[in-house]
Order: C-alpha cells, then structure tokens, then sequence
C-alpha cells in the first residue's frame, strides 16, 4: 500500500499543476484572450514558430504592414533586435513568436505547458496581435511594448519550476497590477519610456471603451511614465526600490519611497 502512495501523488501533483497553469494562462493580462488547444498543447503550426531573426526596429511597423500574411516575420524581427540590445540575459532562451486575435490586446507572454510539465528545457511565447500592423501603430512603440514583454519573460525565465507556482497569485486583480506595472517600469529602465507613453497613448483609442479602465488599472499611463522617468533621473536608486514595492498611482511615483 505504501509503494502505491508514489504514482497516486505524481497524478495529483499533475492534475494540480495542469489547472494552476490554466488559471495562469487565464488571467495572465499580458494580454487577454487566447486560444486555450493552442496554450494547453504548447505549440503552433510551423511556420510560426521558427526561431528569431534579426532586423533593424526602424522599418518594423513598415515591415509589417507590407506583409500580406500575420506579419509575424516583422514581429520576430524587432523581438530579436530588442533582446539583442537591451537584454542580453535571455540570449540562451528558447524564444518563440505566435499570432493570436483579440479587439482589445495586442501582445501577450506565455511559456509551454508541455515542457513545464515533463521538466524539459523551458520556451517561451511572445505572441503578437496582426492588428498591431494594420492599426498603424509607432514604431517607437511597438519597441516598447514588446520591450515590456520580454521583461515578463526575464520574469518567468528566473529561478525554477516551483517559483512559478507563485504565479497563482495573479488571480488577484491587485497582484496582476503589479505584475504588469512592474514589467512596464523594467522597460522604463531600460530606456524605452518615451515609446511607451507613445504606444499608451495609441492604444487607449484603439481599444473597446469598456477595457480603459482595465488598462489604466493594470500599466502605467503616459503621464504616469513622465513622473517616473523624472524621478529616476534625480534619484536611481528608486528603481531597486519600486521593483520590489511597485507605484499603483501616480502619487504613490510622486512620493517616492514611504
């Protein structure tokens, strides 16, 4: 009876893990909704998954809108330039690019459920909203926001298998908050404030009026990014600092520490 413990607490581990990654993917806003077979399986047709290329980010958004398909070539392209220059760190990550659809999110992260559960090598998912191309969006901002994204898979890629387990905690609309807003203030960081605020600014029209607030909630505002690049420039040390305690609100930036 004892030996019988073993496999029967492996199947409930499994069984426990497959739903914890279900609700991750679930309210994982970076950003919303996806296809659940495409999530659950890990994978994609071929041709999109092929690893990153180079390119130069100042003819993405031109790149993109002239391809007649999904206009992930572009996509994959700026994501290779970006990691290249501004996070060496995930040089050796396995690094995927996927399309989805949706009326109010343009990007998303994820990692593979498949090889999470198998303990094999783990890969990453930035996938990426065709729209994002045809809505003309700045280029500056396509940079940025994708500069956001990797900074969710800096993120996921550190520390192993159990930590994420501490993703549960995004089920809270408060830990989501700063789950993002922390990613935001990392591609602060690392200079890509200015397209940000432009991508921001583009976004809130070209989204439903019902998900702003989801949006003011959940990153930073232009006028919020402003603040915190001023504060920065006068004091560095805060960014250690907000990392760990994120600003909610613009005066929670103005304050600085408590």
């Amino acid at each position: 009876m004892t030996r019988s413990r073993g496999p029967l607490r492996r199947l409930a581990l499994s069984q426990a893990v497959i739903a914890f990654a279900g609700l991750f993917f679930t309210t994982l806003s970076a950003q919303s909704q996806s296809d659940p077979a495409a999530l659950m399986s890990g994978c994609v047709p071929t041709d999109q998954q092929a690893p990153l290329a180079g390119c130069s980010p100042t003819s993405i958004v031109n790149s993109g809108r002239e391809q007649a398909g999904t206009g992930i070539g572009a996509a994959r392209a700026v994501i290779q330039e970006v990691r290249g220059t501004s996070f060496p760190e995930l040089v050796q990550v396995d690094l995927r690019v996927r399309t989805f659809r949706s009326q109010a999110d343009y990007f998303r992260t994820r990692f593979s459920l498949s090889r999470f559960l198998l303990f094999m090598r783990m890969r990453y998912f930035v996938d990426v909203n065709p729209a994002i191309f045809q809505d003309q969006a700045p280029s500056d901002g396509v940079c940025a926001i994708l500069a956001h994204e990797l900074a969710h898979v800096v993120s996921l890629s550190r520390g192993n298998r159990v930590r994420r387990f501490g993703l549960i905690r995004l089920l809270s609309k408060r830990q989501t908050t700063k789950f993002e807003r922390r990613a935001d203030l990392e591609a602060i960081h690392r200079g890509y404030g200015d397209g940000l605020k432009n991508y921001r600014t583009w976004v809130y029209i070209h989204i439903p009026p019902n998900k702003l607030q989801e949006k003011h909630r959940n990153y930073f505002s232009p006028e919020e990014i402003t603040a915190i690049e001023k504060k920065l420039l006068e004091r560095p040390d805060l960014f250690a600092y907000w990392s760990e305690h994120v600003p909610m609100n613009l005066q929670e930036i103005q304050n600085g520490r408590k």
